[in-house]
């Protein structure tokens, strides 16, 4: 017999992938939920903890870039979409980081 927790498939979006770009301003023109399968659309998902993700682009990673992590797993305002999209963009002591 199934576990009553079971029931009603309450774990079924635990099988699920992460589909979104979580960077505070997503620039992909096709949306958040949208990506492509390489470049600077790319959607990286947090190295750590999966939980989270990015286009390249959003945070100012190169095409060759193939981890990223999320501010949470990393130590907000540590985060590698933080402080290179802080240093490329030159907000540096907008974003609390000082200057580059």
């Amino acid at each position: 017999r199934q576990a009553t927790w079971e029931d009603n498939n309450a774990f079924a979006d635990l099988g699920e992938r992460h589909s979104q770009c979580n960077a505070v301003k997503c620039l992909y023109p096709g949306g958040r939920e949208e990506a492509e399968e390489e470049g600077p659309w790319e959607l990286l998902l947090c190295s750590s903890c999966a939980a989270e993700g990015t286009h390249r682009r959003c945070s100012g990673l190169e095409n060759s870039t193939r981890r990223w992590e999320c501010d949470s797993c990393a130590g907000l305002g540590t985060g590698m979409s933080q402080s290179l999209w802080c240093l490329w963009a030159g907000d540096c002591a907008q974003a609390g980081l000082g200057r580059a």
